[in-house]
């Protein structure tokens, strides 16, 4: 128990010292980014908001890594049709993604119960600030309707894409800091190398991820779990080579050097 709260005062220190334009960075270099921002102005905000939200939904059980078989798949689609006008639209487009893709009757089914239900209607025709006051009741209402629960990774992920359509239109006042880290693959392999939990169940990974940011808080208010959670998923499966590279790119080559020696690579 010493050794895991050593390790995660150990790696607040070396995260503080990454600057708050560098955390931005970091969240644009996300693939949900990179892949559809292009789309927030072509789709309108209400409508884009929907997409950003149901491809979160969805992002589970993939057929390879997410920034070459998920997010610039869809991105691909989207560019060959017009611009959806309702949310039934939207459905009938993406379901020629979705109907290839692993477990594609769930899936199909899960896109359905969202797109055709109260709130997607709702949000299609929300404005930004309205959905950025609304931010927390959405979540409420997005697991009831899905019938899961608030922590639940789909959830949690479909939040963080939800947040990044506000971000993306520079809103940055809505509350996250309910929403718990999507844990995945990546993330609970971070969380292992760094030796931060005990029984490595995803309650306690999201925990230990929550008390890092609360920390990481006090130096950094305007940081957030969409912050963490985008660089804890891109350099979680990462070699000593490419987190060096990863860091240089976003020009922090020290903290680099100190994540790699803190996980003794």
């Amino acid at each position: 128990m010493h050794e895991v709260v050593s390790n995660q005062r150990k790696l607040v220190e070396i995260l503080k010292e990454i600057p708050q334009p560098v955390w931005d960075r970091v969240v644009k270099k996300a693939p949900e980014w990179q892949n559809l921002v292009s789309f927030s102005n072509l789709y309108g905000f209400g409508p884009f908001s929907v997409l950003m939200l149901v491809i979160g939904l969805n992002a589970y059980q993939l057929k390879g890594r997410a920034e070459i078989a998920y997010f610039p798949k869809i991105r691909e689609l989207l560019e060959q049709y017009p611009t959806p006008r309702t949310p039934r639209e939207l459905l009938n487009l993406l379901n020629l993604f979705y109907a290839h893709e692993r477990l594609n009757s769930i899936k199909s089914k899960r896109l359905e119960r969202f797109l055709k239900s109260p709130l997607a209607s709702n949000l299609w025709k929300s404005s930004l600030e309205e959905i950025s006051s609304n931010f927390i009741r959405i979540w409420g209402e997005l697991t009831q309707l899905m019938g899961q629960r608030p922590q639940d990774k789909t959830i949690a992920f479909a939040m963080k894409c939800l947040g990044l359509s506000l971000l993306m239109d520079r809103e940055h006042n809505f509350e996250f800091n309910k929403i718990s880290i999507p844990v995945d693959s990546r993330v609970a392999k971070l969380t292992q190398r760094a030796v931060l939990c005990i029984t490595m169940k995803d309650q306690e990974i999201q925990a230990v991820w929550n008390e890092i940011l609360s920390d990481l808080q006090r130096t950094l208010p305007r940081i957030t779990m969409i912050h963490l959670d985008s660089l804890v998923w891109q350099i979680g499966s990462l070699q000593e080579s490419e987190l060096r590279d990863y860091f240089k790119t976003v020009g922090i080559d020290k903290v680099g050097s100190d994540i790699c020696n803190y996980l003794k690579l």
